[in-house]
């Protein structure tokens, strides 16, 4: 009887050799013992392949890129090891060293960052998957936005910035200063579809933003800003005087009429303004 149980046994063993799907627990366990060999012969073959290494060297150099603690001569050859590489993943780290300073030696961080954004430019529309991604979600937009008004042309460009604004809808902000990056940056695009973009960030929480936003609707004599302008300057509410000089200088240099807000403006102008008879606002002469 025992010999023939180890019979058995040794039939079920042997019956697992090319089985795809075991029919008894013993030729379960052989069938799960000998997957496990061959995954671990064939992820060692792997592992010490070219293949395997170029990977390491890849995920080795991108740790190097998005560590701010690493010194320069450190850092620079994975730097130009991604460059050369050219993955969507050397890329993202790439664009990751635009996120972060070093504050002690400042020649070297922009002598890094212009080493980058260089190469990316050889790499041309390449980079937009990953340039995309990291617009959506870098804490810094500047180096970004600039290369994407480089290699991008102006159909992806304007479909990308209004992905990137999704995010920076007009409104309370912790940290407004990618939306200021992104709004200064839209307001030198030349493109008619600017100012409907910049006119809701006139009601932002943040004064910068405004002032900012103001700036761009003033230097692209956007008519359409004219009235929201004007209602800004005569609201009481508005406690930034900053804010409404900008506006009034701003209708000087514009020339904008302020028809239908006379009474209110003349109310509303500081002493260094004065309307004309057609409704201009001017610079106050200096008294003789």
């Amino acid at each position: 009887m025992q010999t023939r149980v180890l019979d058995d046994k040794k039939r079920g063993l042997a019956g697992t050799r090319g089985l795809t799907h075991p029919t008894s627990p013993l030729q379960t366990a052989a069938f799960a013992a000998r997957s496990r060999h061959l995954e671990i012969t064939v992820g060692l073959k792997t592992l010490f392949s070219k293949e395997g290494r170029q990977e390491r060297a890849l995920q080795k150099a991108c740790i190097k890129a998005k560590n701010p603690k690493i010194k320069p001569d450190d850092r620079r050859p994975a730097l130009e090891f991604l460059l050369h590489e050219g993955s969507e993943e050397a890329i993202c780290s790439l664009l990751h060293r635009f996120t972060f300073n070093y504050d002690t030696n400042m020649v070297s961080d922009e002598d890094e960052k212009n080493l980058v954004y260089r190469g990316l430019l050889e790499h041309g529309a390449a980079t937009l998957p990953a340039l995309r991604k990291h617009l959506a979600s870098a804490p810094t937009l500047s180096w970004g936005l600039r290369l994407l008004d480089e290699i991008a042309d102006e159909a992806t460009t304007w479909e990308i910035l209004c992905e990137v604004a999704e995010h920076f809808e007009p409104g309370y902000d912790r940290d407004p200063s990618r939306k200021l990056q992104l709004l200064s940056f839209l307001a030198e695009i030349d493109d008619p579809r600017v100012g409907e973009m910049l006119l809701p960030y006139l009601q932002d929480h943040d004064e910068a933003v405004r002032f900012a936003v103001i700036d761009g609707l003033v230097a692209r004599r956007v008519e359409a800003a004219r009235e929201p302008l004007l209602e800004i300057l005569v609201d009481e509410d508005e406690e930034s005087l900053r804010i409404k000089n900008r506006i009034a200088e701003g209708l000087v240099e514009t020339g904008w009429t302020v028809k239908g807000f006379r009474g209110s403006v003349e109310k509303a102008l500081s002493e260094e303004y004065v309307l004309d008879g057609k409704g201009h606002v001017r610079h106050r002469r200096p008294r003789k």
